[in-house]
C-alpha cells in the first residue's frame, strides 16, 4: 500500500504536477510489479485530490458513507481504481 498526501499548493496546481506524478508512479508500479489493481481513497469533501486522480485515468467506483473516523469525527471517503491494463493502454 502506498499513501499519499500533502497540502495543496495553489501556485503550481495549475500545471498538473500531481496529476502527472500520479500517473508516472502507477506506470511504474504496473510495469515493475506483477500487479493488476491500484486504488485510492480521498476524503469525499478533498475535491482537489479526487480531481487528481480522475484527470491521472483512475475509475470512481463508490463513496463508503461515514467510512472512516479520525481525529474524533467521522468522514465519508471514496473510492477511485485503475486497472493495468486501463493504465497500460495510454
Amino acid at each position: 500500500m502506498v499513501c499519499k498526501g500533502g497540502k495543496r499548493d495553489e501556485e503550481t496546481a495549475k500545471y498538473g504536477i500531481a496529476t502527472k506524478a500520479v500517473k508516472a508512479i502507477c506506470y511504474e508500479m504496473f510495469t515493475c510489479f506483477d500487479i493488476i489493481r491500484i486504488y485510492a481513497e480521498p476524503f469525499s469533501h478533498n475535491e482537489a485530490s479526487k480531481r487528481v486522480l480522475e484527470k491521472a485515468g483512475f475509475t470512481y467506483e463508490g463513496t463508503m458513507r461515514n467510512g472512516i473516523y479520525k481525529n474524533g469525527k467521522v468522514f465519508s471517503y471514496c473510492i477511485y481504481s485503475v486497472l493495468r491494463e486501463e493504465m497500460l493502454e495510454e
